[in-house]
């Protein structure tokens, strides 16, 4: 017998003597293996509550990229402004205008002198990979990204602007803003 004999009892069914025991049922019921179907049915009764709740508090992708791509557009102004410093030399962000993509943005100098910005070897180059720094927006991974208004900034060899300062473009749908600053040119 087991060292839990005081949990033992005796159970008579129809003449025949039983031995059972909670424990020994219980011990035999643990060691099986798996999940029962009411357990299945009820963890997945409670993720769907969860899922009810937590599902429209979180930001939709779109909201995100856009998020993402404003520290992008901030990041490429700074450069912008950086290449003119450098290379003593006028830099354009052609923002939702020509020679720029539209909707979208592009960054170019007239290292030529001949008045017409974005001829070949005038767009920048992208500085986190390979190409032009030419964004489209509203397409491939900027897919609903949006900025407004359509504007020239420029800036001379001091990172000033000279065109377009004081501007604030406005990224949808994300609903953030970048501020380009008239006299310092802090893009904020």
């Amino acid at each position: 017998m087991a060292d839990h004999d005081f949990l033992h009892t005796v159970i008579r069914k129809g003449g025949r003597v039983q031995l059972a025991c909670l424990f020994c049922d219980l011990n035999r019921r643990m060691t099986q293996k798996g999940f029962t179907l009411i357990e299945l049915v009820m963890i997945i009764v409670l993720i769907g509550i969860v899922a009810l709740f937590v599902a429209p508090r979180l930001p939709s992708i779109t909201a995100t990229r856009g998020g993402a791509f404003t520290d992008k557009l901030k990041a490429d102004i700074r450069y912008a402004q950086t290449l003119a410093m450098t290379e003593n030399r006028r830099y354009r962000v052609f923002v939702n205008t020509a020679p720029g993509p539209n909707p979208g943005y592009a960054v170019m100098n007239d290292a030529n002198g001949n008045t017409v910005w974005g001829d070949p070897g005038e767009v920048a180059r992208d500085p986190a990979g390979s190409g032009n720094l030419s964004v489209v927006l509203d397409a491939g991974e900027y897919a609903g990204i949006t900025v407004a208004p359509a504007v020239t900034l420029e800036f001379d060899s001091f990172g000033r602007p000279t065109l377009g300062g004081g501007t604030i473009l406005t990224i949808s749908p994300a609903g953030t803003t970048v501020t380009v600053t008239d006299r310092t040119g802090a893009v904020n």
